[in-house]
């Protein structure tokens, strides 16, 4: 629900005094377990502010809170344009002779550059073993700090170009963090920033893509500004287009002085939207859920079980009406997803389910027709297949009429 928040900017500094969409007693969308138990529960509000139009959480969790407590919590990220990117970073430094990555996205892009005759570095998360702990996306953003990448610095040198890949928008203080990886340049290196588009899920009205690990919410307007912040200048903005969002990838170099915070641009339409039609998007979805759900519930299975799923789930209040949570990774596999009902369970057991009337796809557009395929005796016996996705024109959120 929208509510009244101030706080300051994470990019300008300015404070913000515009509605919040709230979200209350979310759970960590990591924390798998073995009983459905939920232990910790938290608040999401997602503001704009409205001097640069920074669409960011107004807290961010502290990162203690996020550390995975199952050891088989990855992500994966766009991979299909690094061939592309890889040319255009060597157009803009063909001198360049190495390369640093700096979080767990990195292999893809240093591969291609090594095999272009840079010399290829990543930083290592070495951190101490914790019990029932097991450090990922949180533990990395937290890295990118003066002192901690000035103490890498001194042990391995500059680098002609530095990559950081879908960590940004994970860190709580985002202008420090860019600050912090001058450290790791040379004079005239090339730093690149890879971030997630929001615009389009943002145009889409689409809620599941909301994440507490993610602090801000970029656009290309608000990455350069974080740029020019931050001291740096664009030496390209380039985009990658996705079916459910792009990847935008900003090549920096040292600017002399940062600029200015923005001036004031006010409140943007794109965000407006956005927060003041959850309440009724939720309403209609509910209500068209609960009809397949039956008086039983146990009429929908929700196939893919990622943070944008549990995220899906839980924002719009719908654990009661998930008969079945499919996912055929085995190591999810008799896990409860935080804030469901019941464990996940493979494919086989979908297919054996004939209550089944409604099956949801959380999973990437690219790989639905694989999906669909396996399911297809579901489809023989009238199953209807509909996906989470807001973008797509199959979402459950349109109205199939």
């Amino acid at each position: 629900m929208p509510t009244r928040s101030s706080s300051s900017c994470r990019l300008c500094g300015q404070p913000i005094t515009t509605q919040a969409l709230s979200f209350s007693a979310l759970p960590v969308c990591n924390r798998f377990t073995p009983d459905g138990r939920v232990e910790h529960r938290m608040t999401l509000d997602i503001v704009e502010c409205d001097t640069c139009r920074l669409v960011q959480l107004r807290e961010a969790p502290p990162s203690d809170t996020l550390v995975p407590t199952v050891p088989w919590i990855r992500y994966r990220e766009p991979e299909g344009h690094l061939d592309a990117l890889a040319g255009e970073l060597l157009a803009l430094r063909p001198g360049a002779r190495n390369v640093l990555g700096t979080g767990p996205f990195e292999q893809p892009l240093l591969s291609r550059l090594g095999a272009r005759g840079l010399a290829a570095s990543a930083l290592a998360l070495d951190l101490p073993i914790v019990e029932g702990r097991f450090p990922y996306l949180e533990s990395w953003q937290a890295t990118l700090n003066v002192a901690h990448l000035a103490a890498r610095a001194a042990q391995l040198g500059t680098f002609d170009i530095v990559s950081c890949r879908y960590i940004l928008e994970h860190a709580p203080e985002p202008v420090r963090a860019l600050q912090a990886l001058k450290q790791l340049l040379t004079s005239d290196g090339l730093l690149l920033i890879e971030v997630p588009d929001s615009s389009k899920f943002l145009a889409a009205r689409d809620y599941c893509f909301l994440w507490e690990e993610h602090s801000s919410y970029f656009v290309e307007e608000t990455l350069r500004d974080l740029a020019a912040v931050s001291g740096y200048r664009v030496a390209a903005l380039l985009r990658y287009p996705g079916v459910l969002e792009d990847a935008l990838v900003a090549v920096l170099e040292r600017a002399d002085t940062a600029a200015l915070p923005p001036a004031a641009r006010g409140p943007s339409a794109l965000f407006q939207a956005y927060r003041d039609n959850f309440a009724t998007t939720r309403a209609q979805l509910r209500s068209r859920l609960s009809a397949f759900a039956g008086p039983d519930r146990t009429g929908i299975a929700l196939f893919g079980i990622g943070h944008h799923a549990i995220m899906f789930v839980n924002a719009f209040g719908l654990a009661d009406l998930i008969a079945l949570a499919v996912d055929d990774d085995a190591d999810k596999s008799g896990f409860f997803p935080p804030g469901f009902h019941g464990p996940v369970v493979g494919s086989e057991r979908l297919l054996a389910d004939e209550r089944i009337k409604l099956c949801l796809f959380a999973v990437a557009p690219h790989i639905e027709g694989k999906v669909r395929d396996k399911l297809a005796p579901l489809a023989a016996r009238g199953v209807q297949f509909r996906s989470i996705y807001a973008a797509l024109d199959n979402s459950i959120l349109k109205d199939p009429a």
